[in-house]
C-alpha cells in the first residue's frame, strides 16, 4: 500500500511594499518574496484548516493585517464570532438603555452572559467585568423569586 503524499503546497508572489507600515519594517519584508499555503487547527473547532497562499495575500497587502499574525479560526469559526459579537453589541445597547428593567431579567441576563461565555470559546478575553455584574445581578434575580 502506497503511503498517501501530500500535494506541495500552493504559493501566491509577496509583495512586501503593499504591507502595513508596521510589517514593512519587518525583518520578513526583507526576503519574503512569496506566501505558501500554512496549515493549522482551529482553536475552537479543532477541525484542520488552511490559510492559503491567496487568502495571505489579501489580508497582508489589501486589507494590511500585521505580517506576523496568523489564522487561529477557520472560516465557519471567524463568521461565528462575528455574529456572537453582533449579539453581545446589542445586549450592551439594549442594557445602556434600559439598566433599571433589564437588571431583574433573568432570561436576558443569562443570554448575555452565555455571549459572553461563548465568545471566549472563540478566543476572546474573558470580560471579569460583565461576567460578575451579570452573575451578581442573576444572583439577585433569583433571591427576588
Amino acid at each position: 500500500m502506497k503511503k498517501k503524499v501530500a500535494p506541495p503546497p500552493a504559493t501566491a508572489p509577496a509583495d512586501p511594499t503593499q504591507w502595513s507600515d508596521n510589517s514593512q519594517g519587518t525583518v520578513a519584508a526583507s526576503f519574503r518574496t512569496y506566501y505558501t499555503d500554512r496549515a493549522y487547527r482551529c482553536r475552537a473547532c479543532r477541525k484542520d484548516a488552511l490559510f492559503s497562499a491567496a487568502e495571505q495575500k489579501i489580508a497582508y497587502e489589501v486589507r494590511k493585517t500585521q505580517i506576523n499574525a496568523q489564522r487561529v479560526l477557520c472560516e465557519a469559526c471567524w463568521r461565528e464570532r462575528h455574529v456572537v459579537e453582533k449579539k453581545i453589541a446589542a445586549c450592551e445597547a439594549q442594557w445602556a438603555q434600559s439598566k433599571s428593567a433589564l437588571a431583574r431579567d433573568a432570561v436576558f441576563l443569562s443570554a448575555w452572559r452565555a455571549l459572553l461565555l461563548e465568545h471566549q470559546r472563540y478566543g476572546a478575553r474573558e470580560n471579569g467585568a460583565a461576567n460578575t455584574m451579570l452573575q451578581k445581578l442573576l444572583d439577585q434575580a433569583a433571591d427576588a423569586n
